[in-house]
């Protein structure tokens, strides 16, 4: 005699969990971290080479603010706005 199971795919993937590989962990962040840190040691410490490497290699989200800061904000449209520019387009 046979016993059939029957399992929902639901089930199935919450059994299947545990034997995914993990997730690997982005270099960028890798790389993002290790600036953060080592720009926090040179802070606290005196040496000028450290600091020097710091100036130049700075963190990716300092260095995007400097690249954005001089761009001047887009005026946000009304729906209105938008509306009427898009019937403006089709006609």
């Amino acid at each position: 005699m046979t016993q059939v199971v029957t399992v929902s795919a639901n089930t199935a993937a919450y059994a299947m969990e545990p034997t995914k590989p993990p997730q690997r962990v982005s270099r960028a962040s890798y790389v993002e971290d290790h600036t953060r840190v080592l720009a926090e040691k040179a802070a606290r410490g005196d040496d000028l080479r450290l600091r020097a490497l710091v100036s130049v290699v700075q963190p990716p989200a300092l260095a995007l603010y400097f690249l954005t800061s001089s761009q001047e904000r887009l005026e946000q449209a009304t729906l209105k706005d938008t509306i009427e520019a898009y019937k403006n387009s089709v006609a």
